[in-house]
């Protein structure tokens, strides 16, 4: 069994190996679509292993959220610091995804992906998924603010209905690229973007 080794380097614990195969597989398959055991098996890991850490694939599901939530907004804090303008975070944001498309390795947002592959209702990762992405709103509200303080925004823009309607139009036009995989809904998110930071 070969092992992985981290970004410095060293070997990649089984914990580690196990949640990074999990986030690929569920991004790409879909939660119910990845079983256990293709989590053990391409994370060369064992069954003693995986239960020692996760007791139920709800429970991978929730490291999941975790994961793709601070993994996407730490993504989203990097470009804003990177911006002098909000036109600019969305400018390098669309190039981002544009690249990840490109890549072919997009298959929309994270939480609507893994939200929309439940078989069943699973109100303990809806609750999850419902912090996660009000934790992106209030990240994006509060990066729309220091803007207006900057008077980099004017005074009368209300920064929670644009982070909510910034998040809705992220959310609608990816599936639509999901389902048409035509990415000029990516150019269309792009301005409608823009013509909202007004």
């Amino acid at each position: 069994m070969s092992k992985r080794k981290s970004e410095l380097g060293q070997p990649e614990g089984p914990f580690e190996r196990i949640a990074s195969t999990a986030v690929r597989l569920m991004y790409s398959q879909g939660y119910a679509g990845t079983s256990i055991n293709q989590v053990i098996d391409e994370s060369e890991s064992h069954k003693a292993s995986f239960y020692r850490y996760f007791q139920t694939k709800e429970d991978l599901g929730k490291e999941y959220l975790e994961r793709q939530g601070k993994d996407f907004q730490d993504g989203w804090e990097r470009l804003m610091e990177r911006s002098e303008t909000p036109e600019e975070f969305v400018h390098r944001w669309m190039a981002l995804l544009k690249k990840q498309v490109k890549s072919g390795k997009y298959f929309g947002c994270p939480l609507a992906r893994f939200m929309g592959s439940l078989d069943k209702p699973e109100p303990n990762l809806a609750e999850r998924s419902s912090s996660v992405l009000e934790s992106w709103t209030s990240c994006l509200e509060n990066y729309f603010e220091k803007n207006k303080k900057a008077l980099i925004l004017p005074a009368n823009f209300d920064s929670r209905k644009k982070a909510e309607l910034f998040l809705k139009l992220f959310q609608g036009n990816s599936q639509f690229y999901v389902m048409t995989h035509d990415p000029k809904y990516f150019n269309e998110l792009e301005e409608e973007m823009l013509s909202n930071l007004n």
